[in-house]
Order: C-alpha cells, then structure tokens, then sequence
C-alpha cells in the first residue's frame, strides 16, 4: 500500500508499506492506511490538496494461493 499526500504548498510526501499476507477487509486497509498516515511529521493543522492510497497486487481472497502470470 503507497499514501501519497500532497500539501497545500504542493509539497508531495509518500510512505508505503508492504503487508506479509493478504488484507481480508475494508477496516484493515483504512488502519494501514492511517498508520503510514501517522509516520509523516506534520502538524496537525496542515491542510491537503491531494490525499492518495493505492494498492498492488490485489488478489480476491480464493486467488490468494494463484499468482497470476504477466509475461512468459
């Protein structure tokens, strides 16, 4: 999971992070997400222009085992 905020004086942070296994519910996405939230030291009265969240490697829960192949 990347977040990616961009400030009111269009300064663009980001912070990721990479989960062992895969992510079951709507409530585990939003908590990694606010915890990379809280790893960006900015007061907290900062205003944004742009708050982003974007995941890879998404699978539905019974393809969990199957990686699909991209290139051969």
């Amino acid at each position: 999971m990347v977040l990616k905020l961009k400030t009111s004086q269009f300064k663009i942070l980001t912070r990721s992070h990479t989960e062992d296994s895969s992510l079951c519910s709507c409530d585990e996405l939003v908590n990694i997400a606010l915890k990379l939230r809280e790893r960006i030291n900015l007061g907290t009265q900062q205003r944004y222009r742009l708050v982003g969240v974007g995941l890879s490697n998404f699978r539905e829960p019974d393809d969990a085992a199957a990686q699909p192949v991209l290139f051969e």
